[in-house]
């Protein structure tokens, strides 16, 4: 008969034996208190799963069902999971990622497109929603009379900037590169001060000698962090390609040809 029906405990449900303990409420406890035992829990969920009014007091020696932290957390992945592949499909015409099991991250889609591009002396940066410089490029030119900005070098890559960081150019104030934000990040001061600086002084050399040269910087960051953790560096002399990638720490370049 319909009425002598068990209630539905599918393995999925809060409310299954498998998901929760059962806590015994003490003197003083509240449904926040409780639920601040469990990372993400909060007490007007306690106070559905218990279908306890969130107003009402509870009593000394109550049975509480409280979730473990694992089937929580497995929500959570699933609400993530949910929401980047819904990201994903509404930015790309409905077309679910190459691997559905494991889309890029909503962090990563948010961060990695609607670049703005920003055009000045002659090169061209793109910066991403969070103001970083995701990509410079363009044909270098020497400067007659250079000029920098101590205000951009001291602030760049704030907060995540290191204690021994220089304030860092993209393209050199030598090279005509602009005193705006966006061409200076922190930097390992010495790699800024040895390979790339040794790498810059050769392409001041090509230009000298009468060559054109055109550089294409790319900045890879971890996260949402402001100091990149890697420079990819790839530059032509007279259509002739060079490229390096530069950890931005104390250490020397992986460099090659293409």
């Amino acid at each position: 008969m319909d009425g002598d029906r068990m209630p539905d405990r599918r393995p999925h449900r809060a409310d299954h034996p498998n998901n929760h303990s059962i806590y015994m409420v003490q003197s003083g406890d509240t449904l926040t208190q409780i639920a601040a035992h469990r990372k993400g829990l909060t007490a007007r969920d306690l106070a559905w799963l218990n279908q306890h009014p969130l107003d009402r007091p509870l009593r000394i020696g109550q049975r509480i069902k409280l979730p473990h932290q694992a089937y929580l957390d497995a929500g959570q992945a699933a609400r993530t999971k949910f929401l980047t592949l819904a990201h994903y499909m509404g930015t790309h015409g409905g077309k679910l990622p190459p691997d559905p099991a494991n889309p890029p991250s909503l962090e990563s889609q948010i961060l990695d497109t609607n670049w703005r591009k920003e055009t000045k002396n002659g090169y061209d940066f793109h910066i991403d929603v969070i103001a970083r410089n995701r990509r410079t490029y363009g044909g270098l030119s020497l400067a007659a009379s250079p000029v920098r900005s101590r205000h951009s070098q001291a602030q760049a890559g704030k907060p995540d900037r290191l204690a021994n960081d220089d304030g860092g150019h993209f393209i050199a104030a030598r090279f005509n590169g602009p005193r705006d934000s966006f061409n200076h990040f922190a930097q390992n001061s010495n790699f800024n001060r040895g390979s790339y600086r040794v790498m810059e002084d050769s392409w001041a050399s090509e230009l000298r000698a009468g060559h054109k040269v055109f550089v294409d910087i790319k900045p890879l960051y971890e996260g949402t962090s402001q100091r990149p953790y890697q420079l990819n560096v790839i530059w032509e002399i007279d259509g002739k390609k060079f490229r390096r990638k530069f950890p931005n720490e104390a250490k020397g370049a992986e460099d090659g040809k293409r």
